[in-house]
């Protein structure tokens, strides 16, 4: 609606009578819909869910890994997706994305699940053909030589677990964790999820955490993850 009301915008100021049908609409009452944001149940009782049907209907291991890894960092995709091995380093314990949303290089630690993914991938990587090897999450089917969409297993993983699932959920759910269940800083969180710095300036100093700083918080988080998503479903409970 409001790309209609642009296009109607300069002929109505060169023709004085011609009138703007939107600015009409809005004048006479009309609202525009709200875009409402996705939410995602507790993490206590969607983990176990994406676990079960993540393990039941994503067969590739490349992008069960690149799942995990969205997990487990609560990064967006674009940013996970293009990740070369030339930007991780292990000896240090710590990756780097240079092209992020916010337009700043993101620099995070590497957990111990987050290890385990990068030797799995690396490992994997070995037998891939040349082109293939400077991607963390490489795919030869597409043109870039990395995964570029995994939208069609969505609706698998929800159908198999039995709770909504898409890939900024696990961003959500990285959030919720932090901020909810283990109670840290907001601005620590913002920090390793690369949220746009505030224009507060106080609150901006606040967001300059190190990433040896970032280490601690950073594991407990993946610890706090994998113990409720390692816990029983309902219905677990109940076939027991």
């Amino acid at each position: 609606m409001s790309f209609l009301r642009s296009v109607y915008r300069r002929p109505c100021v060169d023709h004085d009578g011609l009138r703007n049908p939107v600015e009409q609409w809005l004048a006479g009452g009309g609202r525009y819909h709200r875009k409402k944001r996705r939410r995602i149940s507790a993490p206590a009782e969607v983990l176990p869910r994406w676990r079960a049907g993540i393990k039941a209907e994503v067969r590739n291991p490349v992008h069960r890994d690149l799942l995990m890894f969205g997990l487990y960092t609560g990064m967006r995709r674009g940013e996970i997706m293009p990740l070369r091995w030339e930007r991780v380093n292990m000896e240090a314990g710590l990756f780097r994305v240079e092209e992020t949303k916010t337009g700043e290089p993101l620099e995070l630690p590497v957990t111990r699940q987050l290890a385990a993914v990068l030797a799995r991938r690396r490992a994997h990587g070995e037998a891939m053909p040349a082109n293939l090897r400077a991607w963390v999450f490489p795919s030869p089917s597409s043109a870039s030589g990395h995964v570029e969409e995994l939208q069609s297993l969505y609706a698998r993983i929800e159908r198999a677990g039995g709770a909504r699932f898409w890939f900024h959920a696990l961003r959500n759910c990285f959030i919720t964790v932090a901020e909810r269940e283990l109670m840290l800083p907001r601005s620590l969180t913002k920090r390793l999820v690369n949220h746009a710095r505030p224009g507060d300036v106080t609150e901006g100093y606040a967001a300059d955490w190190t990433v040896g700083q970032l280490r601690e918080p950073a594991q407990r988080i993946a610890d706090r993850i994998d113990m409720l998503m390692n816990a029983d479903t309902p219905a677990d409970q109940a076939a027991a």
